[in-house]
């Protein structure tokens, strides 16, 4: 059963379960930690994660994705030997790539410390430096399981690697808190690599122990993968550093902003460290749980159009959008309305809690933008995502530029919804372009968007009446969830949506495929 691929929709639901309990852990290891090493521990923890990311891009993205573009493409087409040399390629460059990131990282801490304005950050830049490693090493087995549809190794490694970081994370914070935050941070961070140690060994030892293809390629076939792996990895690599890039000069833009706001040197890295590690660290959740649609769909897409079903892969891309709206929209809706008591629940600090709520329409945009942006790559047309995406970029660096001189914190996230809508409208004009879909205004945006208006005014009704009479915040804020959430599904339901039923029936999503593949 490990080993047995899965549908598009079973496997994105196993991803987004994996995802989810991944992703509360996450927000469980952060909770303790926060009350361990405070706001300004928060910003070194998050500046050393920020550099860590960028690092771990530079060194790693392209092949990921090639991996498994390929992976499904050859295995659609049968050829298994030629699976087995991609996998074999990619790993034996990772390897070597992921060993020289981390000593990279290690030795240059101090200057990448120095260049985000934040030098309590080198001890954790250290620390967590031979996550690339780590990282890197199970990243080809990741994705050769997610080229075949199986997502059951991914969701398992994602489980234990945040089991393991949020245990090991905090045992080590409090240790090193004795030497203080910059010390108790770099503990915090130690987690993370001490996880990702965790959960390459777990793809590794599922990967040795399992069935695969011993045919041999040819010359001319070890030509073609390398061919293709480059013309695939190489403009995403591109792409992944000019955007780390650009992530760096706005998080910089971000952290200058503030301090030529009026903000003191310490007030400014408490506002960003709330900003970061509260509100952005909530926002996060439901971002990255459903971002696991576009790993799921990158095969159906990829291994269709490697054999001509292009109206497969048009059904499976509309289910997937439709999906994508229809499960971010109550997420923005719970998080705008009941901002303070989530982070009151989670952290009990509410600070940020207009941070966050301004931030909620960027739930919708970048999930809807995620999804498409997988289907467009897994066209081929990589160089296109990279040169609107890039603009827009810019574009977000030089609104908040301008919008902070007089707004501070809250226009870094005004620039952030209007660049996040427009990356989204973009998108979806380039990917009906390219594959004619048709997502239907009616089914996409007006029946969810009614949906969400109901969801509002039960919130409106019933939250004043519910905080005179409750007084503890958490079954409270769990009564307005359920009652919002159900309000907003049965709307869907009387409105005859296609979505709704198709979210609980993975079979009929199925057969909507398979029957649009046959016409």
């Amino acid at each position: 059963m490990l080993l047995k691929k899965q549908s598009f929709v079973a496997g994105a639901a196993i991803l987004m379960i994996a995802n989810a309990i991944s992703k509360i852990l996450g927000a469980v290891f952060k909770i303790p930690l926060t009350y361990i090493i405070g706001e300004e521990g928060m910003a070194v923890y998050n500046t050393a994660f920020g550099i860590y990311i960028m690092f771990l891009s530079f060194i790693i993205s392209g092949l990921p994705f090639a991996v498994s573009k390929l992976v499904s493409e050859y295995s659609s087409s049968k050829r298994l030997n030629m699976v087995r040399y991609t996998v074999k390629l990619s790993n034996t460059i990772l390897f070597i790539a992921g060993l020289a990131g981390s000593v990279m990282l290690y030795m240059g801490a101090e200057f990448f410390a120095l260049a985000m304005k934040e030098e309590k950050a080198v001890f954790a830049i250290q620390m967590i430096s031979p996550s690339i490693f780590f990282v890197a090493a199970g990243t080809t087995v990741r994705s050769y399981y997610q080229g075949i549809s199986n997502m059951i190794p991914t969701a398992a490694s994602q489980i234990i690697e945040s089991v393991i970081k949020l245990a090991a994370g905090y045992i080590l914070a409090i240790y090193f808190l004795k030497w203080g935050v910059s010390a108790a941070s770099g503990g915090a961070v130690m987690g993370v690599t001490i996880g990702e140690a965790a959960a390459t060994a777990v793809f590794l030892v599922i990967y040795i122990v399992s069935k695969k293809p011993s045919f041999a390629c040819t010359a001319g076939e070890k030509s073609e993968v390398r061919s293709a792996l480059f013309n695939i990895a190489v403009p995403l690599l591109f792409s992944s550093v000019v955007s780390s890039m650009l992530s760096v000069v706005d998080t910089t833009v971000i952290r200058t902003g503030l301090l030529e706001s009026g903000l003191a040197s310490d007030e400014a890295r408490r506002v960003y460290g709330s900003y970061t590690g509260y509100a952005l660290t909530v926002l996060h959740l439901p971002i990255g749980i459903l971002a696991t649609l576009g790993v799921s769909i990158l095969p159906v897409i990829a291994g269709n159009i490697a054999i001509s079903n292009i109206e497969k892969a048009r059904a499976a891309s509309v289910i997937a959008v439709r999906l994508s709206v229809i499960l971010s929209v109550p997420c923005a809706v719970i998080v705008y309305w009941m901002s303070s008591e989530l982070l009151d629940i989670l952290f009990e600090n509410t600070a940020s809690s207009v941070m966050l709520a301004m931030t909620a329409p960027c739930i919708v945009m970048i999930s809807s933008a995620n999804i498409i942006m997988s289907i467009i790559q897994s066209t081929g047309k990589i160089i296109t995502v990279f040169v609107y995406t890039s603009i827009i970029a810019i574009l977000k660096i030089i609104l908040c530029m301008i919008f902070m001189r007089d707004m501070g914190i809250y226009g870094a996230i005004l620039s952030a919804n209007i660049c996040y809508f427009v990356e989204m409208a973009v998108s979806a004009i380039i990917i009906k372009k390219i594959l004619g879909l048709k997502f239907g205004i009616k089914e996409t945006i007006i029946k969810p968007g009614f949906a969400a208006m109901v969801m509002c005014i039960i919130i409106y009704l019933i939250k004043q009446p519910l905080e005179a009479s409750v007084n503890e915040i958490i079954p409270r804020t769990a009564v307005i969830c359920i009652f919002s959430l159900t309000g907003y599904m049965a709307s869907l339901t009387l409105t005859s949506s296609e979505d709704i039923k198709q979210l609980f029936n993975m079979r009929k999503s199925e057969k909507t495929i398979e029957k649009a593949s046959s016409r």
